[in-house]
């Protein structure tokens, strides 16, 4: 996945704005952020451990149908990260797309909850010692989304869901890697339309033979209107 797959999300998600309408449901009708952070990966097959640890960086939107609270929604994030093994550099330059849609419904004034599912693609290129190579899986994530307006200009926000993707031209269901997938964040208004944020990923796969662990804290800037 690459920044030719994620214009081409921002093309097709472009003209179903001219559906979205703040209206009275405290929802926006457009919702985009930008992200950078640090992170730090575990990888392990019951052997051997690899903790590389470096940046992400991405992209995620929302575009709301309405005030029906449905709404479609993308997000893009690459990482790039490194540690030492075996006294050679061991460098993971990772990307993951999601592409989906859900619904977040008003409780109260200040209190939403709803749902979401995605499709996700995650590219992995590890380089070690001179050789590169390439792993791609492909599946879903689906789950549960709250936000809560704690005080004027303040919101904080999570989601907590289940992830489950399958290395690409593999039809062995002992190669699936699956589990929890959780983000918690706050925001604070600083215009009408504009909020900076920090929050905390937390990605937790695995399967029979391996897992992995992916935590990452972030800042960033959102746009709503």
């Amino acid at each position: 996945m690459n920044i030719k797959t994620l214009l081409t999300t921002a093309a097709l998600l472009a003209p179903v704005s001219v559906f979205a309408s703040p209206g009275g449901s405290g929802l926006p009708g457009v919702d985009l952020s930008g992200f950078v952070g640090y992170n730090f990966v575990e990888f392990g097959d019951g052997i051997e451990t690899v903790e590389p640890e470096g940046i992400d960086l991405g992209l995620r939107g929302k575009v709301f149908l309405g005030n029906s609270g449905l709404f479609l929604g993308g997000e893009y994030t690459y990482s790039d990260t490194d540690t030492q093994f075996l006294g050679s550099k061991l460098t993971y330059e990772g990307s993951e797309f999601r592409l989906g849609g859900g619904m977040l419904i008003p409780v109260t004034p200040v209190f939403r909850l709803g749902g979401y599912g995605h499709y996700v693609n995650q590219e992995v290129d590890t380089r070690f010692d001179g050789f590169t190579t390439t792993g791609e899986a492909s599946g879903y994530d689906v789950g549960a989304l709250i936000e809560y307006d704690a005080a004027p200009g303040i919101q904080t926000y999570g989601r907590i869901g289940y992830m489950n993707l399958s290395p690409e031209g593999s039809d062995d269901d002992e190669a699936r890697v699956d589990g929890v997938d959780l983000l918690a964040g706050m925001s604070f208004k600083m215009s009408r339309n504009l909020s900076l944020f920090g929050e905390y990923r937390y990605t937790h796969l695995e399967n029979d033979f391996s897992e992995q662990d992916y935590s990452s804290v972030r800042g960033g800037v959102r746009l709503t209107y």
